[in-house]
């Protein structure tokens, strides 16, 4: 697939036209990245409403596992999202070898990466008795990491095969395998936390379980579908392995890693934010857990829709800066920004006018339902914000900037975040929807700080 050719020059083409084309751009690329994404955590959203279905504080039980799983997941995703913007700079450049060497290297990173990060994932009762959780939920919480920990694996693998199809403009594979995915997911959870035919009732565990067994059939699914591309060994995807760390070795991958670093590190600091946000509504007791969980995870599957607008805009601002036009690449971050603050504020508004009726998906706990109800005129504010710190995260790494922009991150969700969290429901006398407001607010430092970095690194394109 290629962009869509202007009819002039971006100097002579109008405003209007320009933009428009951009828009389509961006959307052509980031439906199927949305839909994608938006399916990873619609399977945690499938686990959650069964849950809910299961037996009290079984939500509570997974969102415990989940707060060891997710920051390290989400870590080893970002060490590993490098790739990205080196697979887009190839590509705008038209070398497709390098794209395919590029994904290989990548994939034995993330292999490694992810192992390590697994297991961590393994210890997460000691983790979570650490963090000073009650001795019954670390035992509970650490059962599911447990369960939990080999995904680990199989998630990074598939989301650097995601990340080389999408830098290479063909996004529809990572949709297909996570539509059969949801649908894998769906009849475990079914035989795994209920018991049905035969299996065992393992709850909350269960459904990590089913989670884990679906992630590995999508990774290799993946895999299966890079490799019989048509002519693999022009594509550079099979051919010389050369040295354990892929074709060109060590050095070759140092982009990869200098921009995957930042990545993981701007990812870590913003998602043990998150996870710490969990363990302080775990302090105000189960029925705030429950509620707390129901809401973050509609959050966070909303999210997937800002997440692969990023992604689209960091792959269009990656390729045009391979193709050598800092004008064009300005233009593709600044629509990506754009695009993403209108959609967001249009599915807030939607949480918020339909808030009951979400939370009954969820739950038939009338309390917790009256709960996550409440909170979710808190959550729908969190959408635009929270959608456009990350598309211009990743239009500034799509430039190359590794480093700099991990400041914004420090500073909102490790200097502010935590802190003032941690006040709004230990001292400000605030209960779980001070946490919500807490994220809204550092989500706007995040993403003025990133934007202004994005200004300063394309101030000398031409308009």
């Amino acid at each position: 697939m290629k962009d869509t050719p202007a009819a002039t020059g971006p100097a002579t083409e109008p405003f209007a036209a320009r933009v428009a084309r951009h828009v389509s751009d961006l959307l052509r690329l980031a439906w199927p990245v949305m839909l994608s994404r938006a399916g990873i955590l619609l399977m945690a959203f499938c686990d959650i409403a069964m849950l809910g279905r299961y037996a009290p504080g079984a939500v509570g039980e997974a969102n415990l596992g989940l707060s060891v799983f997710v920051p390290v997941l989400v870590i080893a995703i970002g060490l590993s999202s490098g790739i990205a913007p080196v697979v887009a700079h190839a590509f705008g450049r038209g070398n497709w070898a390098e794209c395919g060497q590029a994904w290989r290297r990548g994939l034995v990173w993330s292999l490694v990466i992810s192992t390590l990060g697994a297991w961590g994932v393994w210890q997460g009762e000691w983790v979570l008795a650490v963090l000073g959780q009650s001795p019954d939920f670390s035992a509970k919480g650490g059962a599911v990491a447990q369960a939990l920990a080999p995904g680990l694996i199989a998630q990074t693998v598939f989301a650097v095969s995601a990340f080389y199809l999408e830098a290479t403009r063909r996004p529809m594979a990572g949709l297909v395998v996570m539509l059969g995915a949801n649908v894998l997911n769906f009849g475990l959870n079914w035989l795994l936390i209920f018991g049905h035919a035969g299996f065992p009732e393992l709850g909350a565990v269960g459904a990590a379980l089913a989670s884990t067994l679906v992630r590995f059939a999508a990774a290799f699914a993946m895999i299966a579908i890079i490799l019989l591309q048509r002519d693999p060994r022009h594509a550079g995807v099979t051919g010389p392995w050369e040295t354990f760390w892929g074709p060109g070795g060590w050095r070759a991958g140092y982009l990869m890693r200098k921009l995957g670093f930042s990545a993981g590190l701007a990812n870590g600091f913003e998602t043990v934010g998150f996870a710490a946000m969990s363990l302080f509504a775990a302090s105000l007791g189960p029925l705030a857990l429950d509620a707390y969980s129901i809401s973050h995870n509609l959050v966070a599957t909303l999210f997937m829709v800002g997440l692969g607008l990023a992604v689209a805009t960091g792959v269009r601002v990656g390729i045009e800066t391979g193709r050598d036009r800092p004008d064009e690449a300005a233009f593709a971050g600044w629509t990506g920004l754009g695009v993403s603050v209108v959609t967001m504020s249009i599915l807030g508004a939607a949480v918020f006018l339909g808030r009951d009726s979400i939370a009954a998906v969820y739950t038939d706990d009338p309390a917790v339902m009256a709960r996550a109800a409440a909170l979710f005129a808190f959550s729908a504010l969190v959408f635009v914000p929270d959608s456009a710190q990350v598309v211009m995260g990743q239009a500034v790494r799509a430039l190359g900037d590794a480093w700099i922009a991990i400041l914004a991150y420090v500073l909102a969700f490790t200097i502010l975040l935590i802190p003032v969290g941690w006040w709004m429901v230990n001292r400000g006398g605030w209960d779980e929807s001070g946490l919500v407001v807490t994220i809204i607010g550092c989500c706007i430092v995040a993403v003025v700080l990133l934007a202004w970095r994005f200004r300063v690194l394309t101030r000398g394109a031409s308009r």
